[in-house]
């Protein structure tokens, strides 16, 4: 499968996803390089951040030139484990954190102000589930950290990702679970699904 083309001074493609779901600012800070699908995602889990480290205001996300991505997919009609346990760890020196949310008008703007506002292109809104492949694809992270319901199961868009080299690793986020745990085994590492006191050990593994 070929992967989306970029223009010489690296700049990313503005994303290109369905009409409902496009807001004029998506390509702003889009200008991060190619991004680096050849390094295998971490898998040696260390210790995660103190506890007390949820008690602190989130830290505003921030733009790192030719920093890696990582992004972090959540329903924003409701509240989100995911975000809640990781909204405190998501700026990362040599990382660009995109928060790519499900949801009408105004809830990317409630998500910004949850995580501690930051740069404002990196809240992402969607409003169908069947646009989010195409905007992952474009934006090319290293690793997904996603709630089971956006990416697994029936319509599940974990195998167009990964068979399609578009990203190197994926975390969901257990809710339910189900017979599609045992389809995405043939991933190995690439594929973790964690429950949610795993997930802050996981982030620790792979965002460093």
């Amino acid at each position: 499968m070929s992967r989306p083309r970029r223009s010489k001074n690296n700049f990313i493609v503005p994303l290109a996803v369905t009409a409902a779901a496009a807001v004029a600012s998506l390509g702003l800070y889009l200008w991060l390089g190619r991004p680096n699908r050849s390094a295998a995602p971490g898998t040696n889990v260390r210790s995660p951040p103190a506890d007390e480290d949820d008690g602190l205001p989130p830290k505003p996300l921030t733009f790192t030139p030719s920093g890696r991505k990582a992004a972090v997919v959540i329903n924003g009609n409701r509240s989100s484990p995911l975000l809640q346990t990781l909204k405190n760890r998501l700026s990362v020196p040599g990382w660009n954190v995109f928060v790519l949310v499900l949801g009408g008008a105004g809830v990317d703007g409630d998500v910004r102000r949850e995580i501690g506002g930051g740069v404002e292109e990196f809240v992402l809104r969607f409003e169908k589930a069947n646009a989010l492949a195409p905007m992952l694809k474009q934006l090319g992270p290293e690793v997904v950290f996603a709630e089971e319901g956006l990416v697994a199961g029936e319509g599940g868009i974990i195998g167009n990702l990964l068979d399609g080299g578009w990203v190197s690793g994926i975390v969901i986020s257990r809710e339910a679970g189900g017979e599609w745990e045992t389809g995405v085994r043939r991933y190995g590492k690439r594929c973790k699904v964690v429950d949610e006191e795993e997930l802050r050990a996981e982030w620790g593994a792979r965002i460093r």
